[in-house]
């Protein structure tokens, strides 16, 4: 048997442009004597769609291309993943009863389904029943964590399963492939149901693969919409290696196929790189996509699942994160039904963030489509604006400077002169500093931005996010944040990434690149918001960096959690943990702990009750904040879910800080 794995570009809410990428895929195959063709999960309309799934309408509309595909079927047999509406009259036909079976929000049913077809038909299971639609195969396990929402819309075969009180087992049946007049049997998954593990039955793993295995499928095909994460690949490889170990020498040739392009929810950007892989019998990895982000029609003979197995080479950490974010920056044109890339305007304060967005610009969309605005005020330095014109003229990109200085004035004069009765209240210092910022991002960006038809960017750093240092309707503005999600350490990383890897000369000057424990020279210039005389940023960089990564990773560390770490003197352990892929392995972790005084357990309970008050104060500020391009494993946004709640210590917290203000110092574990 020939199997191709078509790891398509899926464009959201583009379901003709996605249906004739298919056929031309389709066309391909047969010309290569294909026998069984397999696309991604939701391959016509896209994912991250949000409520249009809940769209009776729009449901429809994309199952109109079903018919399409079959009459494109003919000669090859073909998979592929579209919802399917399974409304009360055709369940009621189908099973041979009159209950009402909706979805669990009382809608009509809607199944995140893989098709399967051949030779103009519906393709036929081993074992048939009146419970699933023909030829169809819906999603067993649906995922309802992180920016994944398959619940809110979808009724799952396990729930098929309960309504009907009929077994899972006997739902999960393989297709019938005819394959030169010998059949094949083979099961079909869904993205999530590969990363069974953690879904429980009868006290074992829910695990649909080796349900279709025990029901007589010889091979396994698993059609995905998984998004990029660092360290992905390896993880979906260790998922694998469950299924055979829970099959045993059961256990069948396995391919993934997945999308690629980028898709979001609104409040995210997300990347799918592909990452289609085929495993052998004993679940190891033999045949790789070539490249991430690459549309691939990835062709394979039986002869092929005898070759030796290969191991994956995987880019560094940020290497891969700069990809996933020219990606998402590209996704713009997409976003607004663009033909081409769209001109983008960006604010060039002269520090690393600024510097590192017009880079990334740069080589996402080129540099004739950006344009680089330096605004300083009496408190902008030299120095800064040195470097920002230093980076504009590496990148080659149009730049201007606009002082901002009586804009300022009269802004301020005009606010104080407006008098209310009863009040006579002025703007503080505070106000002045945040006016700066607002006649920044409101007056000056958003308004050339539209002279010149274009959008301008958010240039914020995820540390700088989280405790809330920014100004709404300042900073706090754009059309995209393409590095709200990385931290400062890791824009550091980039920096350096940027100048040695990808443009080969130093774009980034080296006055803004500290050493790795946060230490600048005299002549090198600190962040700074240069709102003010003597302005330094109140973060303990990199130190508040790993915080915030310990914070936010998926198995998310509590406040309480990292005061136990310290009271066992084993942080500074963590820390270089999560430091050791920007560091080369090195460990700072104790060192970045001295150099911020946190070893001092006053100063700890300090800073860490500022640091975690600050990010649970601000969340006002992130729910207004633009699209953010996901790089790590939680991103602010729609991938981690705040509330606006007032700030409290737990008594498990005030325990802890009775104990550690009893330390003397903080005494790394030998």
């Amino acid at each position: 048997m020939k199997v191709a794995l078509a790891q398509m570009e899926v464009i959201p809410g583009m379901p003709k442009v996605n249906f004739n990428n298919m056929l031309n895929l389709i066309e391909e195959a047969k010309k290569n004597q294909v026998d069984l063709i397999a696309f991604p999960e939701l391959c016509i309309g896209g994912y991250l769609v949000g409520d249009k799934w809940a769209n009776e309408e729009f449901c429809r509309d994309m199952m109109q291309f079903n018919k399409k595909l079959l009459e494109a079927s003919h000669g090859i047999a073909v998979a592929y993943g579209n919802v399917y509406l399974d409304e009360k009259e055709m369940i009621n036909q189908r099973f041979g009863d009159k209950s009402i079976h909706p979805n669990k929000d009382g809608r009509p049913r809607k199944y995140n389904a893989v098709y399967v077809i051949q030779n103009g038909k519906i393709a036929k299971r081993v074992k048939e029943n009146t419970v699933i639609p023909a030829g169809i195969q819906p999603k067993t396990l649906l995922p309802n964590y992180r920016i994944f929402d398959d619940e809110r819309y979808f009724f799952s075969t396990k729930d098929i399963a309960k309504d009907f009180n009929v077994e899972i087992k006997e739902l999960m049946q393989p297709f019938e492939i005819d394959v030169e007049g010998k059949i094949v049997k083979i099961g079909f998954e869904i993205c999530e149901d590969l990363w069974c593990e953690d879904y429980r039955l009868a006290l074992e793993a829910l695990n649909p693969t080796k349900m279709l295995i025990e029901n007589g499928a010889e091979y396994i095909v698993n059609i995905s919409a998984s998004p990029w994460t660092y360290g992905k690949n390896g993880a979906r490889d260790r998922r694998v290696q469950f299924l055979k170990k829970d099959s045993a020498e059961k256990f069948v040739p396995f391919y993934y196929v997945n999308c690629t392009g980028v898709q979001n929810n609104g409040k995210n950007v997300v990347t799918f790189d592909g990452g289609s892989t085929v495993y052998n019998k004993e679940g190891i990895p033999i045949i790789f996509s070539q490249k991430a982000y690459q549309q691939e029609l990835i062709i394979i003979n039986e002869n092929d699942l005898l070759i030796k197995p290969k191991t994956r080479i995987e880019n560094s950490r940020i290497a891969q994160k700069y990809e996933a974010i020219v990606r998402g920056i590209q996704h713009t044109k997409d976003l607004f039904s663009m033909q081409e890339y769209p001109r983008f305007v960006i604010g060039m304060s002269g520090g690393i963030d600024s510097a590192i967005v017009a880079a990334l610009l740069v080589k996402a969309v080129g540099k004739d489509k950006v344009i680089g605005i330096n605004m300083p005020t009496r408190y902008n330095s030299n120095k800064t604006k040195n470097s920002a014109k230093h980076t504009a003229e590496k990148l080659g990109i149009e730049y201007g400077v606009i002082p901002i200085e009586d804009l300022v004035t009269l802004n301020s004069e005009t606010v104080n002169n407006f008098k209310v009765k009863g009040y006579d209240n002025q703007l503080t210092i505070k106000d002045l500093e945040n006016l700066q910022a607002k006649i920044r991002g409101s007056t000056v960006l958003s308004n050339l931005a539209a002279k010149y038809n274009a959008i301008f960017t958010n240039n914020g750093n995820k540390v700088e996010i989280a405790i809330g240092y920014v100004t709404l309707y300042g900073d706090v503005s754009g059309a995209i944040a393409p590095i709200a999600d990385l931290t400062k350490a890791e824009v550091i990383a980039m920096a350096n990434y940027l100048n040695k890897e990808i443009f080969k000369k130093e774009v980034i000057s080296k006055k803004l690149i500290p050493n790795n424990l946060w230490r600048f020279g005299a002549e090198q210039i600190q962040p700074s918001a240069e709102l003010k005389d003597n302005q330094i940023d109140p973060m303990k960089f990199i130190y508040h960096c790993t915080i915030l990564d310990m914070m936010m990773d998926f198995k998310q560390h509590s406040v309480e959690s990292i005061m136990e770490l310290y009271l066992e003197g084993t942080l500074h352990e963590h820390l270089d943990y999560y430091l050791a892929s920007l560091n080369e392995g090195g460990k700072i972790g104790y060192e970045l702990m001295k150099r911020w005084n946190v070893d001092d357990p006053k100063e700890f309970l300090k800073d860490i009750e500022w640091f975690t008050g600050q990010i649970q104060k601000t969340v006002f500020k992130r729910v207004q904040s633009p699209p953010i391009i996901i790089t790590s494993k939680t991103a602010f946004g729609y991938d981690r879910r705040e509330s606006m709640l007032p700030y409290e210590t737990s008594m498990t917290f005030d325990e802890l800080k009775e104990k550690i203000l009893k330390m003397e110092k903080y005494i790394p574990r030998a």
